[in-house]
Order: structure tokens, then sequence, then C-alpha cells
């Protein structure tokens, strides 16, 4: 047996502005309740096409759309503004801030340094996640094709789009390269000045001890 609402939305009035508050249900006997019991959302993340389901504690679906968890979160607050919310992913269950911090994409931070006379490039890099470091490492390549190459294999093994940040210059096959491969440009990451200047300083002895 099915039990259905109606759903209205319920707006605050100040100086004659109007502006949306909340919404909420109502049942046959008029009884107002909140969309979500116990002041609590759970949204499902279906990884493979960015679906979602919002559902109550008790199973009941409220939304569903293909936003992914941004769309999911808005949806969920434009019903309850401060309803707590609960992520189930891959059968993994994520406070919000747990699953915000699981899908942040890897950053690599890339300095360079090319030696006229041997025609080589020493390159130094980093990757990082949530600020913190998870992989570092210094590589010689022998021109810009093959440093291209090994780059492009690298990000295409990360799994989700990365961010790619280089402390100087970019080849030009490097950028042609990176054009075909999937990256994250809306996540904003700043480096400071002393860790680009210490990842120069990596690449370039990494070139030295080659020589």
């Amino acid at each position: 047996m099915q039990t259905f609402f109606c759903i209205f939305n319920e707006n605050l009035i100040s100086s004659n502005h109007m502006r949306h508050y909340r919404q909420f249900r109502e049942t046959k006997t008029g009884d107002r309740l909140p969309i979500f019991s116990g002041n609590k959302a759970v949204i499902f993340i279906a990884y493979d096409n960015c679906r979602y389901r919002v559902e109550t504690t008790a199973g009941e679906v409220i939304y569903a759309g293909t936003g992914g968890i941004d769309e999911a979160v808005e949806r969920t607050h434009y019903a309850q503004p401060d309803a707590g919310i609960e992520v189930v992913a891959n059968g993994r269950k994520y406070t919000l801030d747990e699953y915000y911090r699981h899908i942040a994409p890897v950053v690599w931070l890339i300095a360079q340094f090319y030696d006229d006379e041997s025609d080589r490039l020493g390159v130094a890099y980093e990757r990082r996640k949530n600020g913190r470091l998870i992989g570092d490492g210094t590589a010689i390549f022998a021109d810009d094709v093959e440093f291209a190459d090994w780059l492009v294999a690298e990000l295409e093994s990360e799994e989700r789009p990365p961010v790619v940040m280089f402390a100087d210059w970019t080849p030009a096959i490097v950028r042609d390269k990176l054009a075909l491969v999937d990256l994250n440009f809306d996540y904003e990451y700043e480096v400071n000045r002393g860790k680009w200047s210490a990842l120069r300083k990596k690449a370039k002895k990494a070139k030295e001890v080659v020589n």
C-alpha cells in the first residue's frame, strides 16, 4: 500500500520580500510534517552515471536526478535547510564532509629542468589529495614527447579526473596531449612559491645525478 502526500512550499515574507524557507508534506487529515523525519536525509550516489536519489531514513524516495552530489545536496536543503545528510556510494557510508573529501581530485604539481647541453629533461612532481602528500618523485626524459607520453599515462590511471599544475612553462606537445585527457579545471588549489622552488631544485638535482 502506497501513501501519498501533498508537498507545499513554505515562504517567509519580510519587508515585502518573499523568500523560500522550506517544504513540508501534508496528510489527508491536515497534519503538516517535515519532509525528512528525524531531520536526516540519505543520498545514494551511483558513480557510473552520476545519478542520485534522496531518501528519508524510512526509505521513501524524495528526489532523483543526474546532477550528482552538489545537486542532491541543494535539493535536500531546499526541502529542509538544516537536515543532516548521510551519503551512500558503492555500499559505503559517509558523512557529507567525508564524501566531499573522498571525491576531491588528486592534484599534480610538476616542475621541470631542461639541460641545453644534453637535451635531457628533469622532472620533479608531487601528487596531493586534500592538501596531503600521497606520492612524489623525479624522472628524466630524453625529450618532451617521452615526458608527454609518461604524464598522460600517469594521469589516465587516476581514479577521477586530476588537477595538473606546472611550475613554469608547458611544452607544446604536452599541452596537445593533455587536451585529450579528462582533467579537472574547477578545483581551486593554491601553491606557494616555496613549494615550486623546492620542486625546481629536485628536478635540477635529478638531472645532475644522471650526468
